[in-house]
C-alpha cells in the first residue's frame, strides 16, 4: 500500500501541482483547468495501480513520464526560461483556452470528425471491394494493378493543394484527398490478401457449388477484409494527417485550421491548445478501436 502512495508518480504529480501556483514575471491565468487535467491523470494512475496486482512497472513508468513532462515544461517557462513566454506558454495557460474557447474547438471537432468519417469510409469500402474485385479476376489484376502502384506511389499530401485549389469547396475536396490517401493503400493491401488466401479453401467452396460471386462475398471478403480492420488504426492516422494538412490550406474550420490560425496570428498559446486537442482526439479515436478490436475481432487474435 506504501509503494502506491510513495511513488516517483505521485510525487511528480505533488511537484507539479504545487509548480503551477508559482510566480513568474508575467501574466499567468488561474490553473483550473490545467490541475483537473493533472487531477485526471493522477486518478488514471490510481485506478491502474488498484487494479494492477502483480506489474505496476509499465504504470508507473508512464505516469513518471508524464507527470515529469508537464513539471518539466512548467519549470522550463517559469524558472529556467528556456524560451521567450509568447514562444514557450506555461501549462496552465494554455489549459486555460480549453475554458474560453471551448467553442470553437467543439466546431472544429465535428468539422473534421464528419471528414474524417464520410472519406475514411468511402476509402476503404471501395478499396475492399474493388481489391476484393482486382484481386480475384487475374486479367484485371494485370491489366490494373501496376496504374494502382503506381498511383499509390505519389503521397496525397503531394497533390492535395491542387485538389483543394480545384474543387468547388473545401469540404468536397477534403473528402477527395483523404479518400485517394485511404482508397489507394486498402485497395492494394486487399488485392494482395486475395492472392494470399489458400487455394484448398477456394476449392472447398467451389466444391459445395458456390458461384463466383457467393465465393467472393461470402468466402473471400469475410478472410480478407479482417486484417485490413486490424490495420484501421493506421488509416485513420494517415487521414488525420492529410486532412490537417489540408486544414492548413483552405479551410475555414476544422482542428487542423484552428492550429493554422492562431499560428499566423502568432498566438501560441492557442496553438498549443490545438495541438493537445489533436493528440487528444486522436488517442481517443485510437482507444476506442482498440476496443472494437478486442471485442469484435477476437476470433483472430492468438489463443496465447
Amino acid at each position: 500500500m506504501i509503494k502506491k502512495i510513495f511513488n516517483i508518480p505521485n510525487l511528480l504529480f505533488a511537484a507539479a501541482v504545487a509548480t503551477a501556483f508559482a510566480g513568474a514575471d508575467f501574466e499567468l491565468k488561474f490553473p483550473a483547468a490545467y490541475l483537473a487535467a493533472l487531477a485526471a491523470f493522477e486518478i488514471a494512475f490510481i485506478y491502474r495501480l488498484i487494479r494492477a496486482k502483480t506489474k505496476i512497472t509499465a504504470a508507473l513508468d508512464l505516469y513518471s513520464v508524464v507527470f515529469g513532462f508537464f513539471l518539466l515544461w512548467d519549470l522550463s517557462v517559469k524558472v529556467f526560461k528556456v524560451l521567450p513566454y509568447n514562444l514557450l506558454p506555461p501549462p496552465q495557460n494554455v489549459f486555460h483556452v480549453f475554458t474560453v474557447d471551448y467553442a470553437d474547438m467543439l466546431n472544429g471537432f465535428f468539422q473534421s470528425m464528419y471528414l474524417i468519417i464520410v472519406s475514411v469510409g468511402l476509402g476503404m469500402g471501395f478499396g475492399i471491394f474493388f481489391g476484393l474485385f482486382v484481386g480475384w479476376h487475374k486479367k484485371a489484376r494485370e491489366a490494373i494493378s501496376p496504374i494502382i502502384n503506381l498511383i499509390a506511389a505519389v503521397p496525397a499530401l503531394v497533390y492535395a493543394p491542387y485538389i483543394v485549389a480545384i474543387a468547388p469547396t473545401f469540404r468536397s475536396a477534403s473528402i477527395i484527398v483523404i479518400f485517394m490517401g485511404i482508397f489507394f493503400p486498402t485497395m492494394i493491401n486487399m488485392v494482395s490478401n486475395v492472392q494470399n488466401v489458400g487455394q484448398k479453401l477456394i476449392d472447398s467452396a467451389r466444391s459445395l457449388n458456390l458461384s463466383d460471386f457467393s465465393i467472393l462475398i461470402k468466402v473471400l471478403l469475410p478472410e480478407c477484409a479482417i486484417p485490413l480492420l486490424g490495420s484501421l488504426r493506421i488509416r485513420i492516422a494517415t487521414a488525420f494527417m492529410i486532412l490537417t494538412m489540408a486544414e492548413t490550406i483552405g479551410a475555414d474550420a476544422g482542428l487542423g485550421y484552428y492550429v493554422k490560425r492562431w499560428v499566423a496570428w502568432s498566438d501560441y498559446t492557442k496553438t498549443f491548445a490545438g495541438i493537445i486537442l489533436i493528440a487528444v482526439v486522436v488517442t481517443a479515436i485510437n482507444a476506442l478501436i482498440g476496443l472494437f478490436e478486442r471485442k469484435a475481432l477476437i476470433w483472430v487474435k492468438s489463443p496465447n
